[in-house]
C-alpha cells in the first residue's frame, strides 16, 4: 500500500508540475496572448472584412469509382481570385467527403494566395449539393495576413464562388 501511495504522490507532483509548465508556456506565447501580440493585431494592415470572387480555372476528382461519392472520395479546384474587378491571386480547395449517408458532409481546405500574402481556411459542408455554401474557419496567413484568425462564407455560384472573410488578429 505505501509503494501505491508513493508512486501516487509521485504522479501527482509530475502531473502538478506539467499544468504549471503548461501555464507558463502559455503565458510565454507571443500571439495573442501577450501585449506586443495585441499591439501587432492592433496595427494589422487588412481590412477585417475582405470580400472577393473566384473564377474556377481547374477541378478534378480525387478517388471517385464510380456512381455516387463514398466517404474518402473528393475533389480539388484552383481558380483566380478578383477583389474589387482586378485580379488578385488565386485559390485552391481540397474537400473530402466524409459522410454520404444521410446528411452529406465535406471537410475542405480552401487556401488563397492573394498578392498581398497567404490565407489558409478550412471547413465544412453540409449538404450534397454543389451550391451549398463552405462555413470557413480563418487558421493562418503569411506577409500581411500573419496571425489572422476569423470566420467566413464561401457560396458557389456557377463560375466560381463568392468569398466573405471576417479577419481577427
Amino acid at each position: 500500500m505505501r509503494k501505491l501511495t508513493a508512486r501516487l504522490s509521485a504522479a501527482a507532483i509530475i502531473a502538478a508540475g506539467a499544468v504549471v509548465a503548461l501555464q507558463a508556456g502559455a503565458s510565454a506565447a507571443p500571439f495573442p496572448h501577450s501585449n506586443a501580440g495585441l499591439a501587432a493585431a492592433a496595427a494589422s494592415p487588412y481590412d477585417p472584412v475582405l470580400s472577393f470572387t473566384t473564377t474556377m480555372i481547374s477541378y478534378a476528382p480525387v478517388g471517385f469509382s464510380s456512381g455516387a461519392p463514398a466517404a474518402g472520395d473528393g475533389y480539388v479546384i484552383a481558380g483566380k481570385v478578383t477583389r474589387h474587378g482586378v485580379p488578385d491571386g488565386l485559390s485552391t480547395a481540397q474537400c473530402t467527403f466524409t459522410d454520404t449517408h444521410g446528411p452529406v458532409l465535406r471537410v475542405c481546405t480552401v487556401d488563397y494566395a492573394l498578392d498581398n500574402g497567404l490565407i489558409v481556411t478550412e471547413g465544412y459542408i453540409n449538404g450534397p449539393g454543389q451550391d451549398a455554401p463552405v462555413t470557413l474557419v480563418v487558421v493562418g496567413g503569411t506577409g500581411a495576413y500573419v496571425g489572422a484568425s476569423g470566420y467566413g462564407l464561401l457560396q458557389p455560384t456557377a463560375a466560381g464562388s463568392d468569398v466573405t472573410l471576417h479577419l481577427a488578429g
